[in-house]
């Protein structure tokens, strides 16, 4: 009993002994191979005294904030030997900041305080790769690490599953315009009533309400009672038979016989209160659509009565093509009518909108990846606005469908943090 005892214990001994061996050189390995890295994740990850982040070398550091209470946000470092603050203005530092899709940005430091003052405004996001070059008592260092905001990545098959469309900043124009309900009209110069030569029994009518006709057209005959001789009548013009006042065996001296209106081309009648009026002039052009949104043509306003009507409404008229009939008579139509028109250096598509923070936003792309931009808004119309700053010319930028990425953005606990 004792020998299995004492042979136990040995075999325990002899595992255990390995175990360590094992653990002990994989530590020793793992130092050899992580310690710089370790130590550089750990520095990044460093806050200094002013809450900054912190970046050391040897016996120096430099503390990186950026200062945004009452003032634009402005980048301030603060130097450090031996943990001890700097004060010698010889202490020379630069700054390179790379924003996605855009070119280096360098600053430059002057003293300033306890601090070194960068000479450029830090605008939104507060998203770049940054590298630091710092130079003291002959001594160079130099820093990289990357600082992102606002950033998430898309593959391009998730773009296309998504829905996401994609447009250019470019130039463009803002335009002002009036929203207006109106009504398609029969133009009177194109409508005919058609008569009998002379006085007689109509013997013949070719068509009825609703026919197309041409111009030359037979369309009725007509007898002469006292000579009891027949004439045709023809159409004068081309168009429709929109009316018919006689029937066949009627008597007729000077009344119509038939209407015949040319629908090729209609007015469409606007409404407009004494304030759109003010704005309206002969010239403007109008985009005008059914209610259902089926259909829609281009015109100018030709027309803008002097007179309100009893409703203190004016109307204003334009004349719209129709050569397939879409736009009849008595039909209900909404228009957007232009009253200005302003060129913008850069203007985009107000679907790209979205509120990140509190804060208008849209979504730049540069490869793979989609990041917050906050542009600067000047004029905007119904479907454009124009952008002053914040957003470079040519970018690609995400549009219809641009929710997605702000509830990713969101989902991925992206926060305002420096």
């Amino acid at each position: 009993m004792n020998f299995f005892r004492f042979l136990t214990i040995l075999l325990l001994s002899v595992c255990l002994g390995f175990t360590a061996l094992v653990v002990a050189h994989g530590d020793d390995h793992s130092d050899d191979h992580d310690e710089h890295g370790s130590e550089q994740e750990h520095a990044e990850a460093a806050k200094g005294p002013q809450g900054g982040r912190l970046l050391t070398q040897d016996d120096f550091a430099v503390e990186v904030t950026i200062y945004e209470t009452e003032v634009e946000p402005e980048l301030r470092l603060y130097g450090y030997q031996n943990g001890k603050a700097i004060k010698a203005k010889e202490l020379k530092l630069e700054v390179t900041l790379q924003r996605l899709g855009e070119a280096a940005e360098v600053i430059n430091f002057s003293p300033e305080l306890d601090y070194w003052l960068g000479d450029t405004v830090i605008r939104e996001p507060h998203s770049f790769e940054v590298e630091i070059k710092a130079s003291y008592q002959g001594k160079n260092y130099e820093w990289h690490y990357d600082s992102f905001e606002g950033r998430i990545q898309l593959s391009e098959r998730s773009i296309q599953k998504a829905g996401i469309e994609l447009e250019q900043t470019k130039a463009g124009q803002i335009r002002t315009q009036l929203h207006l309900f109106g009504v398609v009209a029969a133009i009177p110069e194109q409508q005919v009533q058609l008569g009998a030569a002379y006085a007689g029994l109509v013997q013949q009518l070719t068509v009825k309400v609703g026919d197309k006709v041409t111009k030359g057209q037979l369309v009725a005959t007509v007898q002469n009672p006292a000579s009891l001789k027949s004439y045709s009548v023809y159409a004068p013009v081309s168009g429709e038979v929109t009316a018919k006042y006689v029937s066949v065996g009627s008597r007729v001296s000077e009344q119509p016989l038939l209407e015949i209106s040319d629908f090729s081309s209609v007015y469409i009648e606007m409404s407009a209160f004494p304030s759109d009026t003010e704005m309206l002039k002969v010239g403007d052009g109008f985009l005008v659509k059914d209610l259902h949104g089926h259909q829609s043509a281009l015109s100018q306003i030709s027309y803008i009565a002097p007179q309100m009507t009893g409703g203190h409404i004016a109307r204003a008229r334009g004349v719209v093509a129709n050569p397939d009939g879409h736009w009849r008579p008595g039909m209900h139509v909404k228009t957007d009518v232009t009253v200005a028109t302003i060129d913008a250096p850069l203007v985009i598509n107000k679907a790209a909108l979205q509120q990140w923070n509190g804060k208008t936003v849209i979504f730049i792309r540069h490869g793979d990846n989609f990041e917050i931009r906050m542009p600067q808004l000047g004029r905007a119309d119904d479907t454009q606005v124009e952008v002053l700053s914040g957003v470079p010319l040519g970018v690609e930028y995400a549009t219809t469908h641009s929710f997605i990425l702000k509830a990713d953005l969101m989902k991925s606990g992206a926060s305002h943090d420096h």
